[in-house]
C-alpha cells in the first residue's frame, strides 16, 4: 500500500491530537485525541474510510518503565450514517478508555487499529494522568476577615471582605478566610498550573458566604467573555441565592469540601461557549430548593451540578432537592469527551439522578448511589460512545432506570443494581450499539419495555438478573420487546433475541432488598442493601470485562450486580470528617490501601499526598508498595525492614533533607 503521510501534533489543554493524512481510500487515521483525568485516559480516534465497518480497535496500556501491556476497556465504533436524535451523526471514530490508573503517573499506550481492507496500524503514545489539585507550600498567604473594603492581606492588616481579597488575588496566593459571614463576591483573576489561586475557609465551614437571596451567583468565578483558570475554592458554606457557584468558562477550577445550600443551582456552567474543561467538583454537600416529589411530570430546571466540557470529574458529593442531580445536558452538545462521575450520593431529585446527555465518548459513570428520582441515568442521546455506566445503585425511581431515548448510541452498561416501582427499563425509541450485562433489575411491572433496534446495531444483552412482582404469565408478562410480550425469563431466553444466561432473581439473593411500590414515598439508604447473600445464585455468574472493574473481583470472576461479594463496600457522598487536603503534611506513612500509586491520597496515613516538606515512612510487610515514574520532591524517606520503593528511570526523586 502506497501511503504518503504527514504527521503533526496539536496540544489543546490536556487533550493531545496526532494527525495523519493519507492519499488512499483505505481506513485512515485522521487524528487521535488523548484526554487524561486523574485515574483514566480517554482515547478517541477519528478516521475516514472503513465504509463496511469491519475495522477493530484495541487499547493497551502499561506503566512507563514496565514491560508488559494490559488490555484497556472495551471500545465503541461510531459511523457517519448513524441516526442520532433525528439527524445523521456525521462522525466516524473508534473510542475507548484505559481505566483505573494511578494519578500523576506516566503510561505508555498502544493502539491497535485493524482493517483487513487496508489501513491497519499500531500507534504508540506516552501520557501522564492528572495530579489531584494541591495548595502546595506557599509564601503568598493572604488573610481575610468580614468587612466591606480595606486591608492589605497581611496577618496584621487582613483584607476586609471577600470581594477585596478577590480584587487583589494573584497567582500563588493562598487566601485564608476567617470565620464569619461574608457577602457575595466575584473572582476574575486566574492562577497558573504551578501557582493556583486558593481561596480557603481556614476553619472548615467557619466562613459563610450569604447571597442574601441574590438572583445571580453567590460566588461568581469568571466572566462571560473570557475563561478563568487554576482556582481552588475550599471549605465554605455558600447559601441563599439562585446559583451557589456561577462557574463561567471555568478551566482547571476545583470546588471542594463546601456546603452549598438554599440555592436553585448548586454549581452552574451556564455559558454556551463550550470553553469549560478540567473542572473538579469533589466532596461537597449540595442542597437545593426544589420540592420532591412532583408527580405531574414537571421537569424543573434546577440542578445540583450543571457541568459541561471535557476532562471534568464530579466525585464524592452529596446532592439533594433539585430537578437533576448531576447533568451535562447544556449547550453545546457534541463537544464533551472524557468525563468522570463517581462515588456520589444523590436523593430527592424530580427528574434525572444523573444526566450525561449530549456527550460523545469516554464518559464514565460509576459507583454512584441514587434514590428517589424519576430516572437513574439519562443517556439520551449519546453521540457514538462509549459511555461506561457501571457499579451504580438505584432505588425508588419513578420511570426508567436508564433513559435511552433519542436514538442514543454507544452504551456499555454493566453491574448496576436497581429496585423500583412500575417498569424497570423503558425507552420510547430503539437505541443502538449497547452492551447491557451483569445488571440486577427488580421492579413491579415489566422488567423492560424496549423497542426495535436499527439495522446493523451491535448489541449484547445477557447475564443479567431480573425479578418482577408480576406473575410471569401470558396475562402478567415480565418482558415487552419490540411490542411482543414474553412471560418470564425462560421465555425471553427461548426467543433467542436477547438475554442469554440471564437469571431469575429472588429476594433471598440479597441481604435486604424489596421492590418499592410507592414512588411518592421517600426511601432511605437504611431501607435496602444490595449485597449478595452467601447462597445467592448471582455470585460468580457475571461476565468479566477487561479493565472495567478495579480490585473488586477475585480470580477473574465477577458477580452480577453493583456490589461484589467480599469486596470493600463503596462509600458514597461527602465526608467532612477526614479531609486529606487539611491534614498536616509533616509525616506520611505508606499504607498501600488502594494500589501502588504514590499520588493517590488514600494510600497514605493520614491521607494526603506527600509534599516537599514531608518526611515519608514506608513500613515493612505490606501487600503493596509505591511505584514512581514521575517527579517527586519530599524532605526525607525512611524505608523500614523489607519495605520497598520502586523508582523508575523516568522519575526525578528529590530528597530535600539530604
Amino acid at each position: 500500500m502506497n501511503v504518503f503521510q504527514r504527521l503533526f501534533c496539536l496540544i489543546l489543554f490536556l487533550t493531545i491530537s496526532c494527525i495523519s493524512f493519507s492519499q488512499d481510500d483505505d481506513l485512515t487515521v485522521l487524528n487521535v485525541l488523548y484526554t487524561p483525568t486523574f485515574e483514566h485516559v480517554g482515547v478517541h480516534v477519528n478516521i475516514e474510510g472503513d465504509e463496511n465497518i469491519n475495522s477493530t480497535f484495541l487499547i493497551e496500556y502499561r506503566l512507563t518503565g514496565k514491560l508488559n501491556y494490559l488490555p484497556g476497556a472495551i471500545s465503541m465504533r461510531a459511523t457517519p450514517d448513524l441516526i442520532v436524535n433525528g439527524s445523521s451523526l456525521n462522525m466516524n471514530f473508534h473510542a475507548g478508555s484505559a481505566m483505573h490508573l494511578f494519578p500523576n503517573t506516566s503510561y505508555d499506550l498502544r493502539l491497535n487499529i485493524t482493517d483487513i481492507d487496508g489501513g491497519s496500524q499500531i500507534i504508540e503514545h506516552t501520557i501522564v494522568t492528572k495530579e489531584f489539585p494541591s495548595t502546595n507550600a506557599s509564601n503568598n498567604v493572604k488573610y481575610t476577615i468580614p468587612g466591606n473594603g480595606g486591608g492589605d492581606g497581611s496577618a496584621l492588616n487582613p483584607y476586609q471582605g471577600l470581594q477585596t481579597a478577590a480584587n487583589n488575588a494573584l497567582p500563588g496566593d493562598v487566601i485564608e478566610v476567617s470565620d464569619g459571614v461574608y457577602n457575595s463576591f466575584s473572582l476574575n483573576a486566574s492562577g497558573t498550573e504551578s501557582e493556583p489561586i486558593v481561596i480557603r475557609s481556614t476553619n472548615l465551614h467557619g466562613a459563610i458566604i450569604n447571597g442574601n437571596n441574590t438572583s445571580q451567583g453567590v460566588v461568581t468565578l469568571g466572566v462571560a467573555t473570557d475563561s478563568i483558570q487554576h482556582v481552588i475554592l475550599d471549605g465554605f458554606e455558600i447559601k441563599n441565592g439562585a446559583w451557589g457557584i456561577d462557574a463561567q468558562n471555568t478551566q482547571y477550577v476545583t470546588v471542594r469540601n463546601n456546603k452549598i445550600n438554599d440555592v436553585d443551582f448548586g454549581i452552574y456552567n451556564r455559558r454556551e461557549n463550550g470553553w469549560e474543561h478540567d473542572q473538579y467538583i469533589n466532596n461537597n454537600e449540595i442542597i437545593g430548593r426544589t420540592p420532591w416529589p412532583q408527580l405531574d411530570g414537571s421537569i424543573p430546571s434546577a440542578r445540583g451540578v450543571d457541568i459541561r466540557g471535557n476532562a471534568n470529574v464530579v466525585s464524592h458529593n452529596t446532592i439533594s432537592d433539585f430537578g437533576d442531580g448531576i447533568s451535562t445536558d447544556g449547550p453545546a452538545s457534541k463537544i464533551s469527551y472524557a468525563l468522570d462521575i463517581h462515588d456520589n450520593y444523590i436523593t430527592r431529585v424530580v427528574d434525572d439522578v444523573l444526566e450525561v446527555d449530549g456527550t460523545i465518548s469516554n464518559t464514565r459513570v460509576y459507583r454512584n448511589q441514587g434514590l428517589n428520582g424519576r430516572m437513574g441515568v439519562s443517556v439520551a442521546p449519546i453521540y457514538g460512545g462509549p459511555v461506561y455506566v457501571f457499579r451504580n445503585e438505584f432505588y425508588n425511581l419513578e420511570y426508567s432506570a436508564f433513559k435511552m431515548n433519542n436514538q442514543t448510541t454507544g452504551l456499555i452498561i454493566l453491574n448496576n443494581s436497581i429496585a423500583k416501582s412500575d417498569k424497570g427499563l423503558s425507552s420510547s425509541q430503539g437505541w443502538q450499539n449497547t452492551i447491557f450485562q451483569n445488571n440486577v433489575v427488580l421492579c413491579e411491572h415489566y422488567v423492560m419495555e424496549e423497542y426495535g433496534l436499527v439495522a446493523g446495531s451491535v448489541d449484547e444483552w445477557k447475564n443479567n438478573a431480573y425479578l418482577s412482582l408480576r406473575a410471569g404469565t401470558n396475562a402478567q408478562p415480565w418482558f415487552k420487546w419490540d411490542n411482543i410480550k414474553y412471560s418470564n425469563v425462560a421465555s425471553i431466553i427461548a426467543s433467542g433475541l436477547t438475554e442469554g444466561n440471564t437469571i431469575e432473581a429472588s429476594y433471598p439473593d440479597f441481604l435486604n432488598v424489596a421492590v418499592p411500590t410507592n414512588y411518592g414515598t421517600e426511601d432511605f439508604v437504611s431501607d435496602f442493601n444490595f449485597e449478595l447473600s452467601a447462597s445467592s445464585d448471582l455470585i460468580n455468574a457475571g461476565v468479566m470485562f477487561d479493565n472495567i472493574f478495579e480490585n473488586d473481583t477475585e480470580g477473574g470472576i465477577v458477580d452480577i450486580g453493583a456490589l461484589e461479594q467480599g469486596a470493600v463496600a463503596p462509600i458514597y457522598g461527602h465526608d467532612f470528617s477526614n479531609i486529606c487536603e487539611r491534614n498536616d503534611l509533616t509525616i506520611r506513612t505508606w499504607n498501600g490501601n488502594v494500589n501502588s500509586g504514590w499520588y493517590r491520597p488514600e494510600n497514605w496515613t493520614p491521607c494526603g499526598v506527600p509534599e516537599q516538606e514531608t518526611n515519608v515512612i514506608i513500613p515493612a510487610a505490606l501487600l503493596r508498595y509505591p511505584f514512581v515514574n514521575t517527579n517527586v520532591t519530599i524532605n526525607n524517606a525512611s524505608i523500614l525492614g523489607n519495605g520497598q520503593l520502586e523508582i523508575s528511570d523516568q522519575s526525578l526523586f528529590i530528597l530535600k533533607g539530604n
